[in-house]
Parts: C-alpha cells; structure tokens; sequence
C-alpha cells in the first residue's frame, strides 16, 4: 500500500517538477535573448555576409559578381598585403614585449608600499581612456619634422638638421611601436596588479627565510603565479595590435615605402579608397583563422609550461 502511495506521488510529483523547470529555462533563455539577438545582428550575421561578399567583385555602386575564389588567388599574389602582414607582426612584437613588460614593472612598484604611489594610480590609466586620434595628435605634435616640439629641441641645442622622424622607414615604426607599447602597458597594468595580490604572501616570506633575493622571487614565484594572466594579456596584446590603423593613418598613412602599412589599413585601403570592397572582405576573413592560429598556439604553449 505503501509502494503504491509513492508511486502515486512521484507521478503527481514529476509533471510539477518539470514545469518548473520549463519556466526556468525559459526565464534563463528570455534573460539571454536581448544579448543573443545583439551578437547575431552585429556580429553573426555580419561575419556571414563578408563570407558571402568575399568570393564576389563588389565596387559600388555596381552589384556583386560572383567570381569564385579569385580575391583569395589575389591577395597570395599581393605582395603589398604580404609585406602589411611582416609589418604588422614586427609591430606586434615590439608593442607587445615592451608593453607587457612595463606593465609588469609598474604593477609590481605599484604593489608595494610606497609614499605617493596613490597619486601615481590616477595617472597611469590615462592613455587607455584616451583616444587613439588624440594620442596620435599628441606624438604627431613631438615628432613632426617641421613642427615638432622634440625637433625645436634640437635646433635649440645646436643640431643644425634633426632627423625627420617619421620619414625614414625605422625611425616612423619605432615611434609606432612606442605608441602601442604606451597605450599596452596602461591598459595592462591594473590587470596584472590584480594577479599580484592574488599572489599568497607566505610564498614571499617562505622565499625570503630561504635566503631568496627580490628578483629570485620574481622568477620563481611572481612570474609563475601570474602566467595565466600573462598569457591573456599576450593574446589581448595581438588582437589588439592588429586592429591598429588610427595611429597609422595620422602620423604616417602607412608610408614611408609601405614600412608602416599594417594589415587594416591596407585593408581599409582596398575596401573604402580603392573601391575593391569585396577583395577587401576576403583580405579581412582571412585574418579570422590566422588570429585564431597565434591564439591557438600561445595558450598551447602555456599549458605546455604549466604541464611540466
């Protein structure tokens, strides 16, 4: 009789239960649907017809002709968009190692207890608020070979012809390359601060009793602890490094010689001043798998460090 109680209610129990789960997943699924709806509208449908727009020859006004897999035959013979791509892994190198390790440097002085560092703190995000164009104006202002404060400097102290800055193909993708290490090392450094007081204190101590130095704890226990983050912020770093184009177009529109023509802007180029608007989504969905490959491999990378 008993038996026949339970069985009774489980199966008066059950329909109850999975209505109420019902209305939690759909109060889940309603709560999700205004960001869903977003991403599909501005991102996936978006990505689907530059996959469409990038196997047709599109120059507006005229429609789209389908033309095959003609843009991707031409972008391997570009050697303009071969030579984009070596530009924009040197900058991407050169931002990114500077930047990561200023940021490291200044989190780790920021994170100890020092007279002032809090009047320190308001300023060093400064250059991540900051708009690209204003940053590029402002390094436009020094730099420049005819108005540039850094140039009147110069003249003042007795050099008769400063160098034009950026005009010579080093010197204009070095300048570069400080512009995106600055903005990096701001972006990064509350990130890493973070890391570093997550970091166990006892650790330190632990070392220190072991007779350890500051830059022996660094290595074996800062860096350690913080190389997840580490690995994030390198993979921020090259998204971020090869979405540049504000810098580029201001101070050096991607000359001189093309040492300074980074991917977008070539792309930007192809798409907007040439008017070759589907070559330029073929130039752009490319760059998907190849992002994808650098992300790939440095969190495979990591987790072949942290394995060992």
């Amino acid at each position: 009789m008993k038996t026949e109680t339970v069985h009774e209610y489980k199966s008066v129990m059950k329909p109850k239960r999975d209505m109420h789960k019902l209305k939690d997943h759909i109060g889940s699924y309603l709560f999700v649907l205004p960001a869903l709806t977003f991403l599909t509208l501005f991102s996936i449908v978006p990505i689907i017809y530059l996959i469409w727009l990038s196997f047709h020859e599109y120059r507006l006004p005229n429609p789209a002709i389908f033309n095959g897999v003609e843009n991707y035959i031409r972008m391997f013979q570009d050697a303009l968009f071969i030579k984009s791509i070596g530009n924009t892994l040197i900058y991407t190198a050169g931002s990114m190692a500077i930047g990561l390790s200023g940021a490291i440097a200044v989190a780790v002085l920021l994170n100890r207890k020092l007279k002032g560092i809090r009047f320190f703190k308001v300023f060093y995000f400064l250059p991540t608020i900051t708009s690209e164009v204003i940053t590029a104006m402002i390094f436009l202002w020094v730099f420049d070979h005819n108005l540039g404060i850094l140039n009147y400097i110069l003249k003042v102290a007795g050099v008769e012809s400063p160098p034009a800055w950026l005009l010579q193909p080093t010197t204009a993708m070095i300048i570069l390359i400080l512009i995106g290490a600055w903005r990096g090392t701001a972006y990064n450094i509350p990130i890493f601060l973070a890391a570093l007081q997550a970091v166990p204190q006892s650790l330190y101590e632990a070392a220190r009793m072991d007779g350890a130095n500051s830059w022996k704890q660094f290595v074996h226990i800062t860096l350690p602890s913080i190389m997840h983050i580490l690995v994030y912020c390198m993979v921020m770093s090259v998204i971020g490094s090869f979405q540049v184009v504000a810098v580029v177009d201001i101070l050096t529109n991607g000359g001189p010689m093309d040492s300074t023509m980074v991917v977008i802007k070539h792309i930007w180029q192809q798409s907007f001043e040439f008017n070759y608007v589907g070559y330029g989504a073929a130039l752009s969905f490319v760059l998907f798998p190849f992002l994808l490959g650098v992300t790939w491999l440095q969190l495979r990378l990591s987790s072949g460090k942290d394995n060992k």
